[in-house]
């Protein structure tokens, strides 16, 4: 009889053990899953407040029709440098709760840079010649940019042509017109 109880034993014990098993891997999809939604909550949380971003930036250089000191104006804690009168780039400085930060930190999670060009209308609106319009004039371009900068050391002041860090990018332009008008 007592090696009826062992068995009964080994096979309960047996049991047991598969049953751990099951639930520790059952546990490991469940904390692997909680961590994915994080990841994809806190992903969602920086495309959406780079959209609203991108957007005020786009309004404000349509507004402003590229004026880049007008554009500055809007945005008191902004830091801007100027390529030429024509020319310059705006930069936002945000820390990982996107809260606007004042000047160039250097512990910036984020940041929005606008670039503004002055260019020849009809190479913005080249195509609309195919329609047989011509266009005459002056056009300003702006290139939005919202990127991560946590990772990097240094702050960027340019839109990198290809970076993994920048979260939305846009491109906008605004009709100045004919010189003189």
């Amino acid at each position: 009889m007592n090696e009826r109880s062992n068995s009964k034993l080994s096979l309960f014990l047996m049991e047991l053990i598969v049953a751990i098993m099951f639930f520790s891997l059952s546990a490991a999809v469940c904390v692997r899953l909680f961590v994915s939604a994080h990841t994809m909550a806190e992903s969602t949380e920086s495309i959406n407040n780079a959209t609203i971003w991108t957007q005020n930036l786009a309004e404000a250089f349509t507004g402003e029709k590229g004026d880049l000191p007008e554009i500055a104006k809007l945005f008191p804690d902004v830091y801007v440098t100027s390529k030429s009168e024509d020319d310059g780039t705006l930069i936002l400085f945000f820390d990982d709760k996107w809260e606007l930060l004042s000047g160039k930190p250097t512990d910036a999670a984020y940041e929005a840079i606008l670039e503004v060009t002055k260019e020849d209308a009809a190479d913005v609106y080249s195509d609309v010649n195919t329609y047989g319009a011509a266009i005459t004039g002056k056009a300003a371009v702006g290139k939005i940019a919202v990127m991560k900068t946590g990772a990097s050391a240094d702050i960027v002041s340019v839109i990198p042509d290809d970076s993994t860090d920048v979260i939305l990018l846009t491109v906008v332009d605004v009709y100045l017109g004919k010189e003189g008008q």
